[in-house]
């Protein structure tokens, strides 16, 4: 299971729409409760405007099952959610939100602990 976190320092989730930070943090989980981050990506769609931008932002995380985001716009939501991702929405420190992620009930429901 890999998830998705846009961030553009490495430390803090991207406050603002999913598709415009600068980078994609992967983690994975390990032994059914530690997360490893195991890639940053470069988002090279956060510059631009374009139409339809969640389906190129989720051609670059499509191998992830799970995103944790503090925006994603309603058609970006409904996009992703028909692609079978699991979203949460979150603000702040990365590794605060992954702590928080594995208590939700839909997290515990799919992975277990």
């Amino acid at each position: 299971m890999k998830i998705a976190i846009p961030t553009n320092d490495g430390i803090n989730i991207f406050p603002k729409m999913l598709g415009m930070a600068k980078y994609m943090f992967i983690y994975e989980i390990e032994n059914g409760d530690r997360f490893k981050l195991v890639e940053k990506r470069n988002n090279p769609y956060a510059n631009t405007m374009q139409h339809l931008k969640t389906l190129d932002v989720y051609d670059l995380i499509d191998d992830c099952s799970d995103i944790i985001s503090a925006h994603i716009g309603k058609k970006g939501v409904k996009r992703l959610q028909e692609r079978g991702m699991k979203l949460f929405f979150l603000k702040g420190n990365i590794e605060e939100a992954l702590i928080e992620v594995k208590k939700n009930p839909q997290f515990l429901e799919t992975y277990g602990k």
